[in-house]
């Protein structure tokens, strides 16, 4: 599971860029979102969580005596619908821009606003989005790279594991964790007894449970989106 930090996430936007703001009479900070398909949940919540932040810095004032304006846009879970949305808000001048959590949308998005030099805040984990020197991106939540190892060291070193079942989710997110979890679980000698693929918005995993069953492994971890891991 995700955990973005929204109001980390606006306060460090407020902070980093509030000297721009003084020419403004407000200052624009859109919010690229998924707010339907597959990563609706992901993404009301994190919208949530923007309104929230904007609401309480507006009320102590704003950014140096401005308000905070923003919208919400949906990616439709889509990462073509995401690029067009960001290019979208980047015609219109935004000090920072909030989004999206899906990596795949992050990935074909983000050279967009690099080119623009336009700060981006996003949800995303995937380990490649903060390796390719892109000065203008940044996370509200620990990338695989960091994630996965104490994850790891809490198999290994706190439930003492031997063997472990994996299931993942098939997209950026998901193949970016599984890549990673398989090389820390291989430098601790844990055997991974199941690999288990499955599909993003996947509803029905029966199939799923039985091999997960069948691997005997002393523990399983689960590596799905937040609309997976509910059902």
């Amino acid at each position: 599971m995700r955990h973005p930090g929204y109001l980390s996430g606006i306060a460090l936007a407020a902070s980093l860029w509030a000297g721009a703001a003084q020419a403004q009479s407000t200052v624009y900070m859109p919010d690229v979102v998924e707010l339907s398909g597959p990563g609706a949940m992901s993404g009301t919540n994190w919208r949530d969580g923007v309104a929230l932040a904007i609401d309480e810095i507006n009320a102590a004032g704003g950014i140096l005596g401005r308000k905070i304006e923003t919208e919400h846009l949906d990616t439709q879970s889509n990462p073509g619908v995401s690029r067009a949305q960001v290019q979208k808000v980047l015609d219109k001048d935004p000090y920072v821009v909030l989004g999206p959590i899906y990596s795949g949308s992050v990935k074909v998005n983000m050279a967009l606003t690099q080119a623009a030099e336009v700060p981006q805040i996003v949800g995303a984990e995937a380990a490649d989005i903060t390796t390719q020197g892109n000065p203008w991106i940044f996370r509200t939540a620990f990338g695989q790279q960091f994630s996965m190892p104490k994850i790891a060291n809490y198999l290994h070193d706190r439930l003492k594991v031997k063997s472990v079942a994996l299931i993942w989710v098939n997209n950026d997110f998901g193949k970016g964790g599984r890549d990673s979890f398989l090389k820390e679980m291989k430098a601790r000698g844990v055997e991974v007894a199941a690999d288990i693929s499955t599909e993003q918005g996947q509803v029905d995993f029966g199939s799923d449970v039985i091999k997960l069953k069948s691997a005997k492994a002393d523990a399983a971890f689960i590596y799905t989106n937040e609309e997976e891991s509910a059902r």
